[in-house]
């Protein structure tokens, strides 16, 4: 089968900038998520910055943006998982970047499947070798370069671009303090319970 769903957690404002290109008489159910925990999307962690413009700084940042994911995603896991259990995989998870908002919806979606957490960790620290490092190092050292010494900029830009476990661990740390473990925020924050997480396992696992 083809593709069946594009999982967009993009901002309203990212996605009006950067629409999504679908082939000509392409047809595929489009899921709109709008999470503005990203520094692309949240002008807040972008001041949170300036209180330490330096790499350090960026680390600190990245690291808040994590910790923020587990009470930003519960309802976008709830729509993707209702997306799924209704038909629609395959499905193509992304944000601007597809590391930090993506990532912590397929952690999440992997560890509900059952997959152990070092392969998850490996499937995260992955996106090390995504293809629009590029594209994205030039036009974020552009927007950090505005306030950021020039002594900084370069290993600030490596620390936002990059994903480390750190990172991933914040966002687990996170969940777990807060609901116990996470299979307890799935069940409570995400509507994952016993009886969804069997019925997409069936769905999505050969």
């Amino acid at each position: 089968a083809g593709l069946a769903t594009i999982c967009d957690l993009r901002s309203e404002a990212e996605r009006a900038e950067h629409p999504n290109r679908l082939p000509p008489g392409f047809e595929v159910h489009e899921l709109n998520c709008q999470v503005n925990n990203d520094l692309r999307a949240d002008p807040s962690l972008g001041r949170l910055m300036l209180d330490d413009p330096s790499a350090r700084g960026a680390e600190r940042v990245m690291i808040e943006i994590y910790r923020r994911f587990p009470g930003y995603m519960g309802k976008t896991l709830t729509a993707v998982v209702d997306r799924l259990l209704a038909g629609g995989a395959p499905m193509l998870v992304h944000c601007s970047a597809g590391k930090d908002r993506t990532g912590f919806v397929v952690a999440m979606l992997l560890h509900a499947l059952g997959v152990p957490e070092p392969l998850i960790r490996e499937d995260y620290l992955a996106s090390r070798r995504w293809p629009g490092a590029v594209h994205h190092r030039a036009s974020l050292a552009a927007r950090l370069g505005r306030f950021m010494p020039a002594s900084e900029l370069e290993a600030a830009v490596d620390t936002v671009i990059d994903v480390r476990e750190a990172y991933l661990d914040a966002a687990l740390g996170t969940a777990a303090t807060e609901y116990g473990s996470i299979d307890r925020y799935l069940e409570v924050a995400a509507g994952l319970d016993s009886e969804r997480r069997e019925r997409l396992r069936e769905a999505l696992l050969a």
